[in-house]
């Protein structure tokens, strides 16, 4: 085969040879260190005159979990807290994150923020607000003329 100093700069040989199973193995290594942050990803839309923020939060108890509106901006607060027992044990991979997180994000003009509502199941948190009539949508019929 002959050698083509070019083609291994080229995108889809970039990283050569590289293992990267063997890469990720490492990186996911447990260390000294434990992750200590991580962000829920969330969804929002409307739905029926309502705005609807859900978040994943599998494993998370509800105890564990704090909802505060302040200034404009939702905070979803809480903790994961990790299994003891299975900590005792011999784990070989670990992709969970534990640990305390937080994530906010700005609500939008029109919600009637004093009638928030949190409602947790199935490790979803779903929290929905009424909008303000002037803010929803409104559908406006297009009228043909006849000439």
């Amino acid at each position: 085969m002959r050698w083509r100093p070019m083609y291994e700069l080229t995108p889809g040989n970039f990283w050569g040879d590289l293992d990267f199973e063997d890469l990720f193995e490492k990186l996911m290594e447990k260390k000294d260190w434990e992750m200590v942050s991580w962000a829920p990803k969330v969804e929002s839309y409307r739905e029926n005159g309502s705005y609807v923020i859900k978040a994943d939060l599998p494993g998370v108890k509800v105890k564990d979990i704090q909802v505060t509106v302040e200034n404009g901006c939702l905070t979803i607060k809480g903790e994961r807290r990790t299994d003891k027992e299975i900590k005792k044990k011999n784990v070989e991979r670990e992709e969970v994150f534990y640990g305390s997180f937080e994530r906010s994000m700005p609500i939008p003009e029109g919600l009637k923020t004093e009638e928030l509502k949190a409602k947790y199941h199935d490790g979803v948190l779903e929290i929905t607000a009424p909008v303000e009539e002037r803010f929803l949508t409104k559908k406006i019929e297009v009228e043909e003329l006849k000439s």
